[in-house]
């Protein structure tokens, strides 16, 4: 709990009440679901994908006004981009570290359960040994 309340947190200090909507959907969205660490990184990936589309949407600006007030004036690019990078940092923190999977998949906490290792990924299978030289 500590984890996601402190995403929220940041969310919040970032996005100011668009990041704390954002931060409690998450958790909310993470509590019934839980996501596996690749579903955070496709929902990432899409987001991220979205922001071009929007500004595209919105017509591109003149070249003087590329800059820091372009971002103030569009800012569902902005919060897309925000909440993008956001799940992209969960899903490969929790990829990283063996976070919780789907439940029941005993792959929780970075151990090795049988031959499946952290998030539910099988180990390649090992190379045959050299056939031994004859002399």
């Amino acid at each position: 709990m500590l984890e996601r309340a402190l995403l929220v947190g940041v969310l919040w200090l970032l996005g100011g009440g668009v990041g704390l909507v954002a931060g409690a959907a998450f958790v909310v969205y993470d509590l019934v679901s839980r996501p596996a660490p690749r579903d955070l990184l496709v929902i990432a990936a899409l987001l991220l994908g979205l922001v071009p589309l929007v500004v595209l949407a919105r017509g591109l600006p003149a070249v003087e006004a590329v800059g820091p007030g372009f971002v103030e004036g569009n800012l569902v690019a902005h919060y897309l981009a925000g909440a993008g990078l956001a799940l992209l940092a969960v899903g490969v923190l929790r990829d990283v570290r063996g976070g919780p999977g789907p439940p029941g998949d005993g792959a929780a906490g970075g151990g090795l359960a049988g031959p499946e290792g952290p998030a539910g990924r099988r180990e390649p299978p090992a190379l045959p040994a050299p056939p031994e030289e004859r002399r």
